[in-house]
């Protein structure tokens, strides 16, 4: 991980074990593991594999139920059968409409900011990561999961003491630029690094680990992950030009009225005009809603 994110590492592997021995880690079911380790082994996966693992979990399976009869994936006649909404959906988004679903109830206890906000703002910053990344012909299911966990470690400080978080928000004052930097004084650790230490765990992607741990400092990256962070980076800037703020800050007006330096910078590491960039993520809108995610 960069400089910044290792400064002090074993922070946050420590609230990480204390949260996992009080059970208060976001829950990360059996059959998503082993079918990302389906996905990830390369081996071509059959689709009653992925039938037989989903099955194993009624919430995932009741979800994609849902899911396949959004107006997204219908086409005029009701599924009910799990294998069918597989073969309609097909293995790859059934893998990623399976972490949004999984997502969306993962939290065990209450956090001091609104869970909704902050629920809304994951879901739709990992379609804007996804829409970008097929564009620019990159991973997109890595990139749908890193936009998705960018802000998971949000989360786990916040659980790790309330107070303290109570405290990041009053000294954040609702900027997203101040966020990390604030987080970094009460806890000496930050909610990317928070991130990234529960990827680690959960046996993720390196590209998803190392790009959610740098999204707040993607031009520090190492240069082998740095497509990835820049990629997240964009995914949280763009949920917040889409008016969904994550519950604990949001862009300043100077930064909505002005686009900052820094997602320049990002746009230019593509190559994109922020025109496209807008487009793009009423696009990513779009598709979230016609999969029943906002």
């Amino acid at each position: 991980m960069s400089a910044e994110a290792t400064n002090k590492p074993n922070v946050s592997k420590a609230i990480i074990e204390r949260l996992q021995a009080l059970d208060d880690l976001p829950h990360f079911p059996d059959a998503l593991m082993k079918l990302e380790r389906l996905i990830a082994s390369g081996e071509d996966v059959h689709v009653d594999d992925v039938v037989q693992l989903i099955a194993l979990d009624p919430r995932l399976a009741a979800g994609l139920i849902g899911v396949v009869n959004t107006a997204k994936y219908s086409m005029g006649k009701k599924i009910s059968d799990l294998s069918e909404a597989v073969m309609r959906i097909g293995t790859q988004d059934v893998r990623l409409m399976a972490h949004a679903i999984n997502y969306k109830s993962t939290f065990k206890t209450k956090p001091p900011f609104s869970e909704k906000h902050f629920l809304r703002h994951a879901l739709l910053s990992a379609f804007v990561a996804q829409t970008l990344a097929k564009a620019l012909h990159i991973n997109a299911g890595e990139a749908f999961l890193c936009g998705l966990m960018h802000d998971i470690g949000i989360y786990l400080l916040a659980v790790e003491d309330r107070e303290k978080y109570l405290e990041v928000m009053r000294l954040t004052d609702y900027q997203i630029s101040r966020l990390a930097p604030a987080e970094f004084q009460v806890f000496g650790t930050h909610h990317a690094m928070m991130s990234a230490r529960l990827l680690q765990q959960w046996k993720f992607p390196q590209e998803v680990i190392m790009g959610v741990a740098n999204h707040h400092t993607p031009e520090k990256a190492d240069g082998k992950f740095q497509t990835h962070a820049y990629l997240t980076y964009l995914a949280e800037q763009g949920a917040f030009r889409l008016d969904v703020e994550n519950g604990v800050a949001d862009l300043s007006e100077e930064e909505r009225d002005t686009p900052s330096s820094q997602l320049m910078g990002a746009l230019g590491f593509f190559g994109l005009e922020l025109e496209q960039y807008d487009e793009m993520l009423q696009k990513a809108r779009e598709t979230a809603e016609q999969a029943g995610m906002l």
